[in-house]
């Protein structure tokens, strides 16, 4: 969003007077002269005709100023690793900022610099003066020169309009003093618009923070856990692409061991053993899958020009490897017809089925092991290569979740299949227990029948909410050892060293790490830095294992863990640069039960700059779906920077999340908001009474998706809030359920057995659409044009009843978008608009809301 609106260069007298509201520069970082040289043969004209001057010298980069961020005291280095230090200089009002030149250097620069805070979408007009010649620069861009020298007592003066966003940006002159020069060495500069200005860098979190710079991405560690792989991503504030590249770093140094930037591709992932990776790689002819080796140097193809390859796992002994092809339907390409034969036709409108295939390294042999109208997918190999688990999903459309698993186990010497499971309604997935005597299988509480649940007296169970279960091979006995236990599962892995079975879960508003021992059946936290993992990895061969993560007010890391004494070790920081200047404030968690004893669970986050004394203006933030909120950093709806801005944030965890227990979960069938609202109405009563610094008057709520729902639902029902924000909302959940990619899908475990023609209690007395005329409060819908999962009409017929009702209702389409926000221009603009939405109604500022829609009526 920050851009310059126009640029004026004159050479003029020294301008006397100001502007209202001008603010005279009257602190400035200054690097001190730095001596600079000439460079050489500088008689006569280039190949533009064009004759060497001072400016040449002042152009030339030096520094980099796109990365500087300086504070007083703080050293920087100079040519020939000559040590500086930033300074501070104060100076009177309306003064100059004089400089003392070096004796007899023919050629001198200066950074003078200052930062400028701006709370929203704000212009101001900068004027800037030196007789001698300069560049001005905003967050290292050059905005405006002067590259002539003025006369004796004359200064030129620089104008520049600049159209800013909210943060705290770095304004540097850049001068030249000239050995000879019959002017003092001096700059003067104003700011119009009232500005803050300043010589700090310490600021709150703002969205460049979020989104610019590199970011740290996903880590796996090697088999032998001696190297990590580690991927990193950094957008292009100007084409708004992002680049993703993959660095293999030694566990033991952090040393970068090989640099994958330039490759093309960031797929790649670790064989069983030493230190090799492979990775599959696209050609004209089809894509081929290469393996690497860092203790060799080598580097070959294993598989070459295969037609859509679209997967490869190995042998744990390396000697073979299972591939997928997948085969696409015939189709008349000449046709404008699409034949809609299956639910999921829309979601994957060019049907294809994924066969498996083994390829023998040695022999190269390829032998195909799968065939028929439905995909095959791989789960396993067993560690002795011997037999593989797979699984096959079909389509059924008359009954509760639409689809059918089977999973089979195959001997790979004979090719003989077993069945395991048949014509399962839901479906897991399999992984071999190190001996090969059971699988670990991960599922819903109903993969097995009721053998997995724990849901209390609710008639079903929520099957997003993941257990684990032991097979048993031989005898089919299933062990469903995380039923009593409340964190969800994200991923288990039962690690071949010592037995025992690593799982990452969803617990409350956090994701941890567990350690189950199937011998005395017991669960262990492991404790890890971050409050939320992201992501986890563990080496095959070592009890050592990599994982990155947040918490609130802190950005993502890479730690390596030491499985045998449970210590974590700070591995990657490359994100610490982005936020070395960035203050956060403080948060707590907040609990409450509800009348019929239902605990609630919640966190909060204060201000940045909070004053007890003060009263703040309030956001409350949910989902009430089926996931709960964790305290994680950053993510599209980022508390911290809310409370940057100077917000009490409120989350409330209300009943139906997953993380807390079957119970708890199980809550979100067949609900919509019945109970939840009603929680969140609660909550927010109670968290206003509770905390006397935040402002009844001034309470404003924010969710999306089914969070978007929740705010639809929720106007209907109170007046509670100042304003409120949907973002791809559901008004009419019948819409939803047809129209929706995924709504049928969703609807498995949220309408469980419901439907438009048998529960219109749900699908009519749920939805906003239908009870439109009891909404008061101003709303903001949010919505991707090109939302496929929750589709833009959920929001237009909202808006379409609310302005037909004469209520206050605005509607923002973000072009081109889908469910989520991603490019970055638009993220940046959907970002302000929320912010100008909650300021304009609870703080009373409508500026940045009329700069970006001066059409609004509201």
């Amino acid at each position: 969003m920050k851009s310059i609106i126009s640029l004026v260069l004159t050479g003029s007298l020294i301008v006397n007077g100001l502007i209202a509201n001008d603010v005279f520069v009257t602190e400035w970082l200054d690097s001190g002269p730095l001596q600079v040289h000439a460079p050489g043969f500088i008689k006569g004209p280039n190949i533009r005709s064009e004759e060497f001057g001072p400016a040449y010298v002042l152009s030339n980069a030096y520094l980099d100023l796109a990365s500087l961020a300086p504070a007083e005291g703080e050293p920087f280095l100079w040519d020939n690793q000559e040590v500086q230090n930033w300074i501070v200089i104060r100076i009177p009002e309306g003064e100059r900022l004089e400089i003392k030149p070096i004796r007899r250097a023919e050629y001198q620069i200066a950074y003078h610099a200052f930062y400028i805070e701006s709370g929203g979408l704000n212009k101001y007009e900068m004027e800037v003066e030196s007789p001698q010649i300069f560049e001005v620069f905003l967050q290292g861009k050059k905005l405006a020169s002067s590259y002539k020298l003025a006369g004796a007592e004359n200064a030129n003066t620089v104008k520049a309009t600049l159209d800013l966003d909210r943060g705290k940006f770095l304004v540097i002159v850049k001068s030249l003093y000239t050995r000879g020069d019959e002017n003092k060495w001096w700059i003067k500069a104003k700011v119009s618009g009232k500005p803050l200005l300043g010589t700090t860098p310490e600021c709150g979190m703002n969205i460049h923070h979020l989104l610019e710079g590199t970011k740290l991405g996903n880590v796996s560690i090697s088999a032998d856990g001696s190297l990590v792989m580690v991927n990193y991503s950094r957008v292009d504030k100007k084409s708004g692409d992002k680049s993703k590249w993959t660095e293999i770093k030694d566990v033991a140094t952090g040393r970068i061991m090989q640099s994958f930037r330039k490759a093309g591709t960031t797929g790649y992932r670790w064989m069983h053993s030493g230190k090799k990776l492979y990775y599959i790689k696209p050609g004209k002819e089809g894509s081929s899958l290469w393996t690497y080796d860092f203790e060799e140097g080598t580097e070959y193809p294993v598989l070459e020009d295969i037609e859509e390859l679209s997967g490869t796992e190995w042998s744990p002994d390396e000697k073979f490897l299972i591939y997928t092809i997948s085969e696409k339907k015939k189709t008349d390409p000449g046709s404008a017809l699409r034949y809609m034969d299956e639910l999921g036709n829309r979601t994957f409108p060019d049907k294809s089925v994924g066969s498996l295939y083994k390829y023998d390294v040695a022999s190269k042999v390829s032998t195909r092991l799968t065939f028929g109208d439905y995909s095959t997918g791989l789960n396993d190999i067993s560690q002795d290569g011997k037999k593989m688990v797979f699984s096959v999903i079909r389509p059924n459309p008359t009954e509760r979740p639409f689809t059918q698993q089977d999973m089979y186990l195959m001997d790979l010497t004979s090719g003989k299949v077993d069945t395991l499971w048949n014509d399962s309604p839901w479906s897991g997935t399999a992984r071999f227990s190190p001996d090969g005597t059971k699988l670990l299988v991960s599922g819903g509480p109903d993969l097995f029948g009721e053998t997995g649940r724990n849901i209390g007296d609710h008639p079903m169970a929520n099957n997003f909410d993941t257990q684990a279960y032991l097979y048993d091979l031989s005898t089919g006995e299933i062990d469903p050892f995380t039923r009593d236990f409340n964190p969800s599962v994200l991923n288990a892995t039962w690690h071949p060293v010592d037995g025992r079975i690593y799982i990452t879960a969803i617990d409350e508003v956090y994701r941890r790490l567990y350690v189950y021992d199937a011998g005395d059946r017991q669960f262990s936290l492991i404790s890890t830095m971050p409050e939320v993992l992201g992501s986890f990895s563990l080496a095959g061969k070592k009890l050592v294992a990599a994982y990155t993560g947040t918490s609130l007010g802190s950005y993502n890391r890479a730690w390596i863990l030491d499985l045998e004494n449970g210590s974590s070790r700070l591995f990657d920081d490359v994100e610490a640069s982005i936020y070395r200047h960035v203050r956060f404030g403080h948060s707590g968690e907040w609990d409450f039960e509800m009348e019929d004893g239902t605990l609630i669970r919640g966190f909060f986050l204060y201000p940045r700059k909070f004053d007890p004394a003060k009263r703040y203006p309030l956001i409350v933030h949910y989902y009430g779906g089926t996931n709960p909120i964790s305290k994680s950093f950053g993510g599209r709806y980022p508390a911290d920077i809310w409370a940057g801005e100077g917000y009490v944030v409120y989350v409330p965890q209300p009943s139906g999340a997953i993380g807390f227990g079957q119970e708890f979960s199980a809550r979100h069938q067949n609900n919509w908001g019945k109970t939840v609202a009603g929680e969140i109405i609660e909550g927010t009563k109670k968290f206003i009474e509770a905390h006397d610094f935040v402002d009844p008057e001034k309470v404003g709520c924010i969710g999306a998706s089914y969070g978007g729902f929740m705010t639809m639902l929720l106007l209907t029902q109170t007046d509670i809030f100042t304003c409120a924000i949907s973002h791809a909302g559901i008004s009419s959940i019948s819409s939803y359920w047809g129209e929706g990619y995924y709504g049928y899908w969703y609807s498995a475990d949220a309408t469980g057995d419901s439907y438009p023609w048998n529960r219109r209690d749900i699908y009519i007395d749920q939805s906003a659409l239908f009870n439109a005329d009891r909404i008061n409060t101003p709303l903001l819908l949010l919505h991707g044009s090109e939302d496929t999962n929750v589709p833009l009409g959920e929001s237009l017929q909202l808006w379409v009843g609310l302005k037909i009702l004469g209520r206050p209702v605005e509607m923002v389409q973000v072009e081109g978008e889908d469910h989520w926000i991603l490019i970055y221009s638009k993220r940046v603009e959907w970002h302000n608009t929320i912010m100008s939405w909650f300021d304009k109604w609870l703080k009373g500022k409508a500026g940045d809301w009329k700069t970006l829609f001066p059409e609004s009526r509201l």
